[in-house]
């Protein structure tokens, strides 16, 4: 029989229909699978502990894990970072308002007499929901309480909570705050104290029945979509360890660690791995490690082995660790849910190998520089201080001081302007101890502070044209790198307080405009270079400090923008008016708008203003309200705290006394370096606008400064031969 084109035709006919219907319903089929999301609390532990365990440490090679900043609404404590999973938003909670009670005749009544009827028969309640909701509308994000549970109930989802942290007669149910919607309502579940068995050897005489757990879970798991188990021991051991020695304790948590394995391996032969997820997250670190720095806490989420690696989160940019914000939003990621009202974004997989050594070390090198950071840099402050009066009074007594002690101040005075630089470039030895650290700051400063004298003949303008390139040019190439150095700097940002995680932070966003104002108008002093070519430097500081791809630094950006159109102006010989102001106000408008477009509609991973622009559309102009007194505050207890206000304040000190001892001084120098002076006048605006527009101006305050008072002290020092009034 002869086949012709009519019957291929109708054989292709019949194979493609074949093929259609197959697959139609096999995505039937798969859609059809119910999602499951089961969240295991096991508190107060870190990945070592967890790793150790034979079941839990093969999960933790299955599976994508990462590091958690634990912070809350202004501060830290369990019961906010608790919250804050389930809120997409750094949120407040406390004890007293997360009360969370089985819904029974009693309970219910308490529940009614303060919110209104319930319809509900069964489930569990937050008795204290109103308070809750209180704590959080006058919270420095303003949360919103229960917006996992609503969105999920909203697409018709049910919630589960099972087991406590209970102790004797206190009740501890913080686990609840997550799958809890705006009422404080959740499903089903069981809270109660018959997941408690007594056990003479274990903290304060009981312990989790994991056995009645588990059955719980068994009998409850076709119920509900999102599953929240909270394990409840390590949190009791952590409030009884006072009574335990050391030896005690350490027996105590391996016993527990080793029950909760035992548990999970029982759970995960009840879960369908194909169309669930298990994550299994630490809410809040054990006391020894927020002793020692360990702050950043595991999560780990189980798929069946089907992802491996680090998580990465575009909250953070950085591949390994993410932010307690952005739990949430995963979660909903897993049904398909945008995650309205949240700040955090939904966690994806970098795949990699050996992801338990990496983890590791990635938290060994945060906690090496967070312990150390804090001592280094109030050596640093200290330092430049020390110096600074030292050289203003050995210009007050110039003539009863040696020549020979002018060159070595001086060689001081320059050191204090590339300590930032060496700052930046210290990670590149590696992690190191803190001694060791001093000692390759101390070496490495010398050697360039040393070289720089040489190098630039011994000329003034010079070493600040070479010495403040040195800074600027380090730090700009760092920012177009994606700042490998930054992100490990002493002087760079601390993931475990978690205030930025990428760009440029306000520590080197000071002393990057300094040493930049310093450098361009030394530049114009000796060789009155064009100023289209300081224009086009300050334009490209700008981007490195705007740039949603580099810096994204807001506060930084109107300071860099206001501050270079200031001083451009100027070294122009145009004069400053309301009207320039007013111009100048605009153009700060206009490129401020321009990196939210690009932010918005552009990049993939959002920055801080785009994700403060959608909450201010999803929120309200209340969220605008909201930033402004959150950065007033942080700059009111930043100058109280840190030592860097007192650099502020010992600096215009030192200035302030130059005005008027020795007489003139000031003017002899403004007068033999006109320019200069325009970029110390841009600094003193560099401060004023940063100090207001950046959450922690006061430190960007203070590093920017330093660059003016080095640079002046310094070229007094050199020019005290020239006579001057007494």
């Amino acid at each position: 029989m002869k086949i012709g084109k009519k019957h291929i035709c109708i054989c292709m006919g019949i194979l493609l229909t074949f093929l259609y219907i197959n697959t139609h319903i096999i995505w039937a089929a798969d859609a059809d699978e119910p999602i499951k999301v089961i969240m295991l609390i096991i508190n107060r532990v870190d990945f070592d502990e967890l790793y150790s365990m034979p079941v839990l440490g093969s999960i933790i090679d299955n599976s994508s894990i990462g590091l958690m900043n634990t912070r809350g609404s202004g501060g830290n404590n369990e019961f906010k970072s608790y919250a804050t999973l389930g809120w997409g938003t750094r949120a407040d909670a406390a004890k007293n308002t997360s009360t969370f009670q089985q819904l029974n005749v009693e309970n219910g009544a308490i529940y009614s007499r303060r919110t209104g009827s319930i319809s509900k028969q069964e489930g569990i309640v937050n008795l204290d929901i109103n308070r809750l909701l209180k704590q959080n509308k006058i919270g420095e994000y303003g949360a919103s309480p229960g917006i996992l549970g609503d969105l999920l109930r909203k697409n018709n989802y049910k919630t589960i909570l099972l087991g406590n942290s209970d102790i004797e007669d206190s009740l501890s149910r913080a686990a609840g705050l997550i799958p809890m919607d705006s009422k404080g309502y959740i499903d089903y579940g069981n809270v109660t104290e018959n997941l408690l068995v007594k056990d003479p050897l274990s903290p304060f005489g009981i312990r989790t029945n994991y056995d009645k757990l588990i059955k719980d879970f068994a009998k409850i798991y076709d119920k509900g979509d999102f599953i929240v188990i909270e394990t409840g021991d390590t949190n009791r051991l952590e409030k009884y360890k006072d009574n335990l020695n050391d030896e005690m304790y350490n027996i105590q948590k391996e016993n527990i660690l080793q029950n909760i394995d035992g548990f999970v391996d029982e759970l995960i032969k009840h879960i369908d791995t194909k169309n669930s997820t298990l994550m299994i997250v630490t809410p809040y670190p054990s006391d020894y490690s927020i002793a020692n720095g360990n702050r950043l806490t595991p999560i780990i989420i189980y798929d069946g082995g089907q992802n491996t690696g680090l998580l990465y989160s575009s909250t953070t940019r950085r591949t390994g660790v993410i932010g307690n914000v952005d739990v949430g939003p995963t979660v909903l990621s897993y049904f398909g849910i945008n995650p309205v009202n949240m700040t955090g974004r939904e966690l994806t997989n970098v795949e990699m190998d050996n992801t338990i050594n990496e983890v590791q070390y990635l938290n060994n090198r945060i906690v090496n520089t967070s312990t150390q950071r804090y001592r280094i840099l109030y050596s640093f402050a200290i330092y430049q201080m020390v110096i600074s009066f030292i050289v203003l009074l050995m210009i007050i007594f110039r003539k009863n001081v040696s020549h020979k002690l002018y060159k070595k101040a001086t060689l001081l005075l320059i050191s204090t302007i590339i300590i930032p630089f060496v700052l930046l470039v210290l990670p590149i030895f590696g992690m190191l101890g803190i001694i060791y650290n001093y000692l390759l700051l101390i070496s490495i400063t010398s050697l360039l502070v040393f070289g720089l004298y040489y190098l630039s003949g011994k000329t003034p303008l010079n070493i600040m044209i070479y010495g403040n390139l040195l800074v600027a040019g380090g730090i700009i190439i760092d920012i177009i790198l994606g700042q490998p150095l930054m992100k490990n700097s002493l002087l760079g940002y601390d993931p475990i307080i978690g205030a930025r995680y990428y760009g440029i932070g306000n520590e080197y966003m000071g002393v990057l405009i300094g040493s930049v104002l310093i450098f361009t108008t030394a530049l114009v002093e000796k060789y009155n270079i064009n100023k289209k070519f300081i224009i086009f430097l300050y334009i490209l500081t700008t981007l490195a400090i705007a740039l949603p791809t580099l810096g994204a630094n807001v506060g930084g950006t109107i300071t860099a923008v206001f501050t270079f159109l200031f001083v451009s102006i100027r070294l122009s010989k145009k004069r400053i008016s309301f009207k320039t102001i007013t111009g100048i106000f605009f153009v700060i408008l206009f490129v401020v708008a321009l990196m939210a477009v690009i932010d918005l509609f552009f990049m993939e991973d959002k920055s801080h203003l785009a994700i403060a622009i959608e909450e201010i559309i999803s929120k309200g102009p209340i969220v605008a309200y909201q930033i402004i007194t959150r950065k007033i505050a942080m700059n009111l207890r930043l100058m109280g705290v840190t030592v860097w206000s007192k650099v502020l304040i010992s600096t215009i000190i030192i200035l302030g006394i130059l005005f008027y001892r020795p007489i003139g001084i000031v003017r002899k120098i403004i007068d033999l370096y006109p320019s200069i002076a325009i970029g110390w006048s841009g600094i003193i605006i560099a401060c004023m606008v940063s100090f207001a527009v950046n959450d922690s101006g006061v430190v960007s305050a203070a590093t920017t400064i330093i660059f003016l008072n080095t640079s002046i002290l310094y070229l007094i020092m050199e020019n005290l031969d020239t006579p001057v009034g007494l």
